[in-house]
């Protein structure tokens, strides 16, 4: 009976001890810790897959010292929270390696959940070196923030902060020091409209803000902007006729497709492009899903490229599709169901006809492997 008790009392002190792997923690819209499926805030240390601990949560919220690795940015960053405000130093470092301060990213200092003396970051240049590229002074919460490009050292960005809030102009340029955009921060919010430059010249090339949020017209083709296209947002949402674009880092800054908005979703007759500037598809849409008719293909302007028609049903192709490669051989007629290849098959190549199922018909003509269906 003795030893019976004691078991129960190890499993009960090791089913209450608090720990929780990290990847079995939720965060809610609400920004507190849950444990995964369970909708109850967590309480306890989090451990990382190596069982290393990280931090401890109490009620939901951060307390304490952490390490946070963030894998897929490649960041490791040492911080402290007194009930989830940040305290005290807060460093950012390269992951995975030794927490050097010549490995650092970024380095800021809190006072009661406010940014005190410098803050200070670090990105690499082309050579993978990491030279410092932004900085700030703080004195009573005010200061003057200001970015550098890690190659040639010139300020690419910069505004003033009071309160511990950015304020005011501000102004960012490229490398070579030539103005790109500028506009005005009310309590850390964009407000007004903000306008890009291309090559240090007003094209028209704007966005329209209200307290922060996207309002009006939106018309910015900038290769330095994250968001490039032509239309109108309200409310921060999408709507009406619009023409969106690559950024620079998709690697391109061709089109990638246009057509209708409606409380910011697809509506209507849209066209896609890929990164060449071809296009790709066009079809329509019901509340931002594929419904309808639709024709796809790497290029689908040249009838000498190949591409297919048929239709889409909830996003999925369904019923008979039609394909047509290169000087008409092959050609391809077959059937969709929820998206998948069904039914039977029939391919003209070569003058001979094939017929059979989608995997049946790719053994007898080896030919369709080359394409996309």
């Amino acid at each position: 009976m003795k030893k019976t008790f004691i078991l129960f009392i190890t499993i009960l002190f090791i089913s209450c001890s608090g720990e929780i792997y990290e990847d079995e923690i939720k965060i809610g819209d609400d920004n507190l810790a849950y444990i995964t499926d369970t909708g109850k805030l967590f309480s306890g240390d989090v451990l990382d897959k190596y069982g290393e601990k990280l931090g401890t949560y109490k009620k939901g919220v951060k307390d304490g010292a952490w390490i946070e690795i963030d894998y897929k940015n490649g960041t490791r960053k040492k911080a402290n929270y007194i009930k989830g405000t940040p305290e005290g130093e807060q460093i950012t470092y390269v992951f995975p390696g030794a927490m050097d301060n010549n490995k650092r990213l970024e380095y800021i200092k809190y006072e009661n959940g406010k940014p005190i003396g410098t803050w200070t970051q670090w990105s690499r240049d082309t050579e993978n070196r990491l030279r410092k590229t932004g900085e700030i002074v703080f004195e009573s919460g005010e200061g003057r923030w200001r970015e550098w490009d890690p190659n040639t050292l010139v300020v690419v960005r910069a505004g003033d902060y009071k309160n511990w809030q950015r304020q005011g102009l501000w102004k960012s340029w490229n490398a070579q020091e030539v103005l790109v955009s500028e506009g005005e921060y009310d309590q850390d919010k964009k407000i007004g409209k903000w306008t890009w430059y291309k090559e240090g010249e007003d094209k028209g090339w704007q966005e329209n803000y209200k307290k922060g949020v996207l309002d009006g017209e939106f018309h910015n083709l900038s290769p330095y902007a994250e968001t490039r296209g032509k239309g109108k947002y309200k409310d921060g949402i999408k709507t009406g006729d619009w023409e969106e674009y690559y950024s620079e880092q998709d690697g391109s800054l061709e089109r990638s497709q246009n057509g209708t908005y409606r409380f910011g979703k697809k509506e209507g007759l849209w066209s896609m492009y890929a990164k060449n500037g071809r296009r790709t598809g066009e079809g329509t849409f019901v509340s931002d899903i594929k419904e309808g008719e639709w024709t796809e293909g790497p290029d689908i302007d040249f009838g000498s490229r190949f591409f297919g028609k048929g239709t889409y049903s909830n996003n999925q192709k369904n019923g008979q599709w039609a394909y047509v490669a290169p000087r008409q051989n092959p050609t391809i007629k077959g059937s969709f169901a929820s998206g998948k290849p069904s039914g039977e098959w029939v391919v003209v190549y070569n003058k001979k006809t094939y017929k059979g199922s989608y995997e049946e018909v790719l053994k007898q003509v080896p030919k369709l492997n080359e394409f996309s269906f």
